[in-house]
């Protein structure tokens, strides 16, 4: 059995992780706008400032790694709750079908085998600094563009089918990003300074809602 109204405290710490994957997803469409949308724009990035490309990339990759580990956190850290899936599942329990609390437990698995290097470049390198990895940077294993961007699929799984059973709300992953405000923005006005922009370039951008906060 499963009950049908959600409390204060759920909705709170869904709100909570919710608006992290959402900022996630934000940040993580820049980012593939300039550094995953082919070899003609990495050459155009490396002409336009190639160190301040450089930075940005490693300062983004470094927020996803964050982020993820932040969300996988368990239900508690030295006391104090998490906004993390962990902790949103073991509150929605009773909100959702025996099945469904199944199915998310083995999609927090697979999460976690994503996570798994993440998580060591978080507590050793990012979060903290780990004497070990500090005089032996090779020490950490790599992160994948794919282990970044599976674990982020499956994320946004797990809080969809939560929020959708247990709060009876709809979560939307794919962010729109305002007019002049994205990557693609960003490329095409370097594309003018260098001469090599294309009468096609912009042409299905069109005006949307603000960026999430």
């Amino acid at each position: 059995m499963h009950t049908a109204v959600p409390n204060s405290d759920l909705e709170n710490l869904l709100n909570a992780v919710n608006k992290q994957v959402i900022q996630l997803s934000y940040r993580w469409k820049i980012f593939c706008q300039l550094f995953d949308s082919g070899q003609d724009n990495i050459e155009l990035l490396n002409k336009s400032g190639s160190n301040v490309f450089e930075l940005f990339q490693r300062l983004v990759l470094d927020d996803a790694m964050i982020s993820l580990s932040r969300l996988t956190d368990p239900e508690k850290s030295s006391g104090n709750e998490n906004a993390s899936v962990r902790n949103l599942l073991e509150k929605a329990k009773s909100h959702l079908k025996i099945s469904t609390v199944t199915e998310v437990e083995a999609q927090i698995t697979e999460l976690d085998n994503y996570v798994l290097s993440i998580r060591k470049h978080r507590n050793k390198a990012l979060a903290h600094s780990d004497l070990e990895h500090a005089l032996n940077a090779t020490a950490l294993p790599p992160v994948t563009y794919d282990e970044l961007e599976s674990a982020m699929k499956t994320l946004q799984a797990i809080v969809n089918k939560i929020a959708s059973e247990a709060c009876r709300r709809t979560t939307y992953y794919d962010p729109i990003i305002p007019y002049g405000c994205g990557g693609d923005s960003l490329l095409r006005a370097l594309k003018r300074c260098q001469g090599t922009e294309t009468d096609n370039d912009g042409k299905d951008e069109h005006q949307y809602q603000d960026a999430p906060n």
